[in-house]
């Protein structure tokens, strides 16, 4: 068994610019674990534990929902959290896909995954980068002063051309991230 999902990952220089925003909030000491910037990715599909053997049947469900799809630009804007200011768990990046592309790929994944035993999402697609998961719920007051100085920050504009098949081993020092397969977009 393998603990998987599938993904889309940012440019490096990308991940290292929201990688800076940890230096701002390094200094509220809150008992956060930051994810690496090279680690930094949008979740499009967690798997969870999946045999070794489905590894071919997840690929083929990639290429189907990337096939006839183009490259296309999403705009990394604006600091986030989840579930809310107030009981913060999930700091996060959003990310802004005027033309729904990322909406429409999304969807065309969920419909090939679906025949292999993985339902669509409960919760709403709600595309972002994350980069802390706390340990203890966020203190709001020190939350919201931040949260409102990067509300409007752009890190910006990447392309997207490419879905990758992940692997996550968890270890003691944070998870192990190996690319498993990818399924590059047309053009």
């Amino acid at each position: 068994m393998l603990r998987a999902f599938i993904a889309i990952t940012p440019p490096t220089t990308l991940q290292q610019s929201m990688a800076e925003v940890r230096q701002v909030f390094q200094r509220l000491s809150l008992p956060w674990r930051w994810v690496t910037p090279d680690h930094i990715h949008l979740t499009l599909r967690f798997l969870g534990n999946v045999p070794d053997e489905s590894v071919t049947s997840l690929h083929q469900a990639m290429a189907q929902a990337a096939q006839d799809q183009t490259a296309f630009p999403i705009r990394a804007r604006a600091l986030g959290c989840f579930p809310s200011p107030a009981r913060a768990r999930v700091l996060w990046v959003g990310l802004d896909d005027p033309s729904q592309a990322l909406e429409r790929l999304n969807n065309r994944l969920t419909a090939a995954l679906t025949p292999l035993g993985f339902p669509p999402e409960d919760r709403p697609f709600h595309p972002h980068l994350t980069l802390v998961r706390a340990q203890n719920r966020m203190p709001s007051r020190q939350l919201l002063p931040v949260l409102q100085t990067y509300q409007n920050r752009d890190f910006g504009e990447f392309l997207v051309t490419q879905l990758h098949l992940v692997e996550s081993q968890l270890q003691r020092g944070g998870a192990l991230h190996t690319v498993l397969r990818s399924v590059a977009l047309q053009g």
